[in-house]
């Protein structure tokens, strides 16, 4: 057996696949240490895993409303922050790891890894044309080359990159094998769930979750999504996930809002999400069976390419956040009555719950555990 140390960050979506992974590998006896925010600690040590936190990571926090400029720094720092990479290399040496799991957030971490001698696999949790397109030639990844960390470098420099999603609706999936780029193995959506049974006897349950980061014109988006659940034959679940809206919302009879809720308590009951498009939520929803209404809150993140995908596979509707209530009332009427696209959600659902992402990552990042000297011997 071997001892891995997985490397993240409280950055909502990335959490889920690195546990999962984290977990998938603990099941088969290896020695699993989680790297990561204070806050995180609860739900790694609920899993199962250890914990260790890396305090050059504490002045990171998506959930505070930050201006754009001050967001792009805060993650042009995660991608490229030196006492970082020290941090790191100087925990995964003492941990006498095997192999280590970084988020792809984290491009120092994986400098540091290699610092001490260990292997590194870099998680993309989306798309890696995401990553490799806009997210490498935009702002952050400006700035992060600025302080000398190129992003994309790093990555092409691991041992290993797995790509939590599907081939088949990552446009980077077609250019694979194109060039001298590292090859990626793409292992599936790693998100759970179940075939949702709506309760045909109360009106449809329609679940609506935009981001545990703030984002300007959120609180906007929230009041007419619950405006138009408001004027629908429906029952409205808006989970914040922690975030105070910065107005008090206008909530109608039919429409609960939640500072908290699991996603797992409600989407087996649900018949349709509305999200941001955030990878996480949107795989999710789709692994319940269930069509998804995506709302980017961001144009710079990857939540535009996820709902474009999920439009384009059938399986749901890509709407602009600043859509009418108007708009996002006939929306979901039509999503609640369009059986051909509900019947694709469903298909789309079983296949999901029928593969295990997080069994085939655990097999790449085995491999490359494998890969030094002494697990060899």
């Amino acid at each position: 057996m071997s001892t891995f140390a997985v490397v993240t960050a409280a950055a909502g979506g990335n959490m889920p696949p690195a546990l999962a992974i984290g977990s998938a590998l603990a099941r088969r006896g290896n020695e699993l240490h989680v790297l990561g925010q204070e806050r995180q600690r609860a739900a790694v040590e609920s899993a199962g895993l250890a914990f260790t936190p890396l305090a050059s990571l504490e002045f990171y926090d998506s959930r505070v409303r930050r201006s754009v400029p001050d967001a792009i720094a805060q993650a042009a720092r995660l991608a490229a922050d030196r006492e970082l990479e020290r941090e790191v290399a100087d925990h995964v040496r003492v941990l006498g790891a095997d192999a280590a799991l970084v988020d792809c957030l984290l491009a120092s971490s994986l400098r540091g890894a290699r610092r001490a001698g260990v292997p590194a696999a870099v998680l993309f949790h989306t798309f890696l044309e995401f990553w490799e397109r806009s997210y490498r030639r935009g702002p952050v990844g400006i700035l992060a080359r600025m302080r000398g960390v190129d992003p994309l470098a790093e990555w092409n420099a691991a041992e290993g990159r797995i790509v939590a999603s599907l081939r088949t609706l990552d446009p980077a999936g077609s250019r694979e094998g194109e060039g001298e780029r590292p090859a990626a193995s793409w292992v599936g959506a790693i998100e759970h769930g179940v075939a949702a049974a709506p309760d045909a006897g109360r009106p449809p349950l329609v679940m609506v979750s935009l981001s545990t980061t703030w984002f300007p014109g959120q609180t906007e988006a929230y009041q007419r999504i619950v405006t138009a659940l408001g004027s629908l034959p429906v029952r409205g679940v808006v989970t914040l996930g922690g975030l105070t809206p910065d107005r008090e919302l206008v909530v109608p009879p039919n429409v609960e809002v939640l500072d908290f809720a699991s996603h797992d308590e409600l989407l087996p009951r649900a018949s349709l999400v509305i999200g941001h498009g955030g990878h996480s939520t949107t795989f999710r929803a789709l692994a319940h069976g269930l069509p998804v209404i995506a709302v980017p809150m961001h144009p710079m993140l990857d939540q535009p390419m996820v709902a474009d995908a999920i439009a384009g596979a059938g399986v749901g509707v890509h709407l602009h956040r600043r859509s009418s209530s108007d708009r996002f009332a006939a929306a979901v009427t039509a999503l609640l009555a369009d059986d051909e696209l509900r019947g694709r959600a469903a298909r789309f659902g079983a296949e999901l719950r029928a593969t295990d992402a997080a069994a085939t990552a655990a097999d790449a990042l085995e491999r490359v555990a494998a890969r030094r000297p002494h697990a060899a011997a």
